[in-house]
């Protein structure tokens, strides 16, 4: 089981990586990025490093992550499950 939702990337060279932990993150940040000198990369690889040497949360650093990989276009979205739907109408008054 992984610690948060997974993301799916879609990296420069083509290739996908299922990431849903800090330590995944830290791989993935290994890969090929459109722009490996954007703030928002450089901002989520400072906060994965720290995570996954437990001075940083995880949360913190995978969201980090999360919009480093969504501003560079290489977040695959995903429609959402019938599950999630039948939760939130649950969940709504």
């Amino acid at each position: 089981m992984t610690a948060f939702m997974p993301l799916t990337l879609r990296f420069c060279d083509n290739k996908t990586m299922l990431v849903g932990s800090v330590a995944d993150a830290a791989t993935a940040l290994r890969h090929q990025w459109p722009d490996k000198t954007a703030p928002a990369y450089l901002e989520a690889a400072r906060l994965v490093r720290l995570a996954v040497e437990g001075t940083c949360c995880p949360r913190p650093a995978f969201e980090a992550f999360r919009e480093a990989a969504r501003q560079q276009g290489i977040l695959v979205a995903k429609p959402r499950s019938r599950a999630h739907e039948w939760l939130d109408a649950a969940a709504s008054p």
